[in-house]
């Protein structure tokens, strides 16, 4: 074993001595020394490991428990402390591995060094990486998480602590300054956009997403050039994770939400209505004008009652013609009913209004907001307006179109007859389904 003059560390130069004066070599008392002060640096690892990771660990970990606040928490869930632990561990061995193997070759005090080197390195990556971790769990505590993730952000420093590590460790393997390192890295920099191109498009990406608050972990987002429709699940820096209706899951690389379109609904999930636009196809052979005596019969059906004076006053300010035709009574009705519905957002928007007639018949569509916006229960207040709808219409003897299977099936009789439908005696209801 090679060694330079100097002092060696006195428990082995103690050893040294007594093998010499037992008649033993000074290459093999060297290479015993050696061997035992491999030993001592073992050792004194074993004990500190133990030491930390049994004794303080459980300490902290007490500690950890009894404080109120959730910080420290959410620190000793992501194992920042078992990690500052060994970082400390690692430090101490690098103190003192130059005083143990004092006297020995260079070289060897240096390949040691450079191990624990490295080590202290790799182990302050990851300790940094916990507190980042814990950061963003706490993040996710506050009110301002469900607006804005900060997840892409963190996932961005990450890498560039991971790169800036990576240099780190190289320039202690060739002993040369990082520094000299960053500038041989710029001149393969286009090498390395193309092989980074998606990690440095989504790093852009999430930057923006996050600044122009784009998306949110729990939006409903659709985005049909992608098959996505359902919910956000996750955001990093290289994609979005999509939870759709049917249970299942699409990817979407981040950098697609910025040079794309998608529809967000968070808008409409936090305003005060959802819209739903509807229409009702009306066989145009139903129309026909009202007298006098029909318009009371009407207005005296109990469906109708409670909404016939505000019926009327709207067909009033809307008719311009000498005449009413059940058509367009109907459509004040449909008018009157929603200003009336408990579910329909009053403040907003309500329009009952015709479309063009074409093969189908003539459509009245129904526009308007409902107060409920969650999906099954805006399906059933829109359900519960067409219900009511499609069993008033024969009261105005309105026939809602329905092409028929084939030209010659008639209905002979008129659904909801039984229910008080105003039909003039001697008169025949057309049947629901009749040809265009």
């Amino acid at each position: 074993m090679e060694t330079i003059s100097g002092a060696k560390f006195f428990v082995l130069q103690h050893i040294e001595n007594y093998l010499i004066g037992l008649g033993a070599s000074q290459s093999i008392s060297d290479l015993v020394t050696f061997i035992i002060a491999c030993c001592i640096v073992g050792l004194l690892a074993w004990i500190l490991k133990r030491l930390g990771t049994k004794l303080l660990s459980s300490v902290i970990h007490l500690a950890v428990k009894r404080t109120k606040t959730l910080w420290d928490d959410f620190l000793l869930r992501r194992k920042f402390f078992s990690r500052l632990i060994l970082m400390v561990i690692g430090g101490v061995l690098l103190g003192t591995a130059r005083i143990i193997f004092a006297g020995y070759a260079p070289m060897i005090i240096d390949t040691l060094q450079l191990i624990l080197r490295i080590y202290l390195v790799v182990m302050s990556t990851l300790l940094f990486g916990s507190f980042m971790e814990a950061l963003h769990d706490i993040y996710n505590t506050k009110p301002a998480a469900k607006r804005k993730s900060i997840k892409s952000i963190i996932q961005a420093i990450m890498i560039v602590v991971y790169v800036i590590a990576g240099i780190i460790v190289i320039s202690i393997i060739i002993r040369k300054d990082p520094t000299q390192l960053l500038v041989g890295l710029g001149a393969s920099a286009a090498i390395l956009t193309l092989v980074f191109k998606d990690t440095i498009l989504g790093f852009v990406a999430s930057i923006q997403i996050s600044a122009q608050d784009m998306i949110r972990p729990g939006d409903w987002i659709e985005m049909p050039s992608k098959g996505a429709d359902g919910v956000v699940a996750e955001i990093n820096v290289n994609s979005v994770k999509v939870e759709n209706w049917n249970k299942t899951v699409t990817m979407i690389p981040i950098y697609s939400l910025v040079s794309e379109s998608f529809t967000n609904w968070r808008h409409m999930e936090e305003g005060s209505g959802r819209r739903f636009k509807r229409p009702l196809l009306i066989d145009l052979h139903s129309i026909r004008e009202l007298d006098t005596a029909r318009i009371d019969a009407i207005c005296q059906h109990p469906w109708i009652a409670p909404l016939a004076e505000t019926m009327l006053a709207i067909s009033e300010r809307t008719n311009t013609s000498p005449f009413v035709n059940n058509i367009g009574l109907f459509r004040c009705y449909i008018e009157a009913y929603l200003h009336a519905h408990r579910k329909v957002a009053q403040h907003m928007p309500l329009v009952v209004r015709y479309l063009n007639p074409d093969e189908n018949g003539i459509s009245i569509e129904l526009y308007g907001f409902s107060t409920e916006k969650s999906f099954a229960p805006f399906e059933e207040v829109v359900a519960d307006i067409f219900n009511h709808l499609l069993s008033v219409a024969p009261v105005f003897s309105i026939r809602l179109y329905q092409r028929p299977a084939t030209p010659t099936v008639s209905t002979p009789t008129e659904p909801f007859a039984d229910r008080g439908t105003v039909i003039p005696e001697g008169t025949s209801q057309p049947p629901l389904s009749a040809k265009p």
